[in-house]
């Protein structure tokens, strides 16, 4: 650690104390020699003339305060495991939609680049080192984004034309649906965003993808509140981003080449995992639509098996023959 980055997080050690603190733990707050501890102190106690008291009785270091001696060391002094995380933080934001919170987000990263200008002369600040990759993101228009986010905030009707990809065929374009909405959670699920809201035309919960509204509106007319318990009870009990009742439960037996990599993984908050003798890892989950569930498990191919219940496993099935259909020549 730097020493002005050292010299700051030890008066704020000191200042924020309300008894006092033992050498040992400044040693593994700071994570520093014994010797570079007490060039600090001294540096304090000299430069900036604090009246830090080592208490015998407590065996610790307490700072007295001095109404006339009131010091602010520079606040911008961050450590270099803090200067990370803003710039894993500016990584986030530069990687937002440009037309989410426009204003808002560039007020923040015109902060977060103060931040680094005052770090620079204490490291060298190598920001093309962090990179971001997202897979699975479509590419769509989220121009409605920000007003979604508003209506979410601030509890507000909307009204909307909505096209969904179920209706998409080959013959004619999807037909787009007009709903009045109480807007309820905005979720971000695998590099997309999703509206929950209370549709006011089915009187039930639903989910929207934001990309495919059409045309939006927002009414001064307060949404229709549902208690966060009810929220949570309709759209995580299953499997997957359209949540819904767990009416299944999958069991899945994964080969022990790809066990290692599965255990570690969480496909749902309920999901239960079992190691099996043979080395393979057996994965159950509750699920209600199987859309999701049944793209999931093709792209580990062979190395996975649906154990049950039969109509999923018969669902793979069908799956595997159609794709055996258009691979044939290349297996005959």
């Amino acid at each position: 650690m730097a020493k002005l980055e050292s010299i700051n997080q030890l008066y704020s050690l000191l200042k924020n104390a309300r008894y006092p603190l033992a050498k040992k733990y400044f040693l593994q707050r700071m994570e520093c020699s014994e010797a570079s501890f007490e060039r600090h102190i001294a540096e304090l106690r000299n430069t900036y003339s604090l009246n830090i008291e080592y208490q015998r009785e407590y065996n610790g270091y307490v700072l007295k305060h001095d109404p006339n001696n009131e010091i602010e060391l520079p606040n911008h002094l961050f450590t270099t495991k803090e200067v990370n995380a803003i710039l894993l933080i500016e990584q986030i934001i530069n990687d937002l939609d440009p037309s989410f919170l426009k204003q808002d987000t560039q007020a923040v990263k015109q902060h977060l680049t103060k931040i680094k200008q005052s770090f620079i002369g204490q490291k060298k600040l190598e920001s093309h080192r962090i990179r971001m990759i997202n897979i699975g993101k479509r590419k769509s228009e989220t121009q409605f984004l920000s007003q979604v986010t508003q209506a979410v905030l601030q509890q507000k009707q909307i009204s909307l034309q909505y096209e969904a990809r179920s209706t998409l065929n080959q013959i004619k374009r999807p037909e787009r649906v007009n709903r009045k909405l109480s807007p309820q959670r905005l979720t971000h699920y695998r590099d997309n965003w999703y509206l929950d809201a209370w549709c006011h035309h089915r009187n039930a919960l639903r989910t929207f993808a934001v990309e495919r509204i059409k045309t939006l509106k927002t009414h001064q007319t307060n949404s229709k509140k549902i208690a966060a318990k009810t929220l949570d009870k309709h759209y995580t009990p299953s499997f997957g981003i359209f949540g819904g009742v767990a009416e299944h439960s999958a069991i899945l037996k994964f080969t022990p080449q790809r066990s290692q990599w599965v255990s570690e993984e969480i496909w749902h908050h309920n999901q239960k995992g079992t190691w099996l003798k043979d080395g393979s890892f057996q994965l159950e989950i509750p699920y209600g639509n199987d859309l999701e569930l049944i793209g999931d498990i093709l792209k580990y191919g062979d190395q996975v098996e649906v154990i049950s219940p039969p109509e999923l496993r018969q669902k793979i099935a069908l799956q595997i023959n159609n794709l055996t259909k258009i691979y044939h020549s290349l297996t005959e």
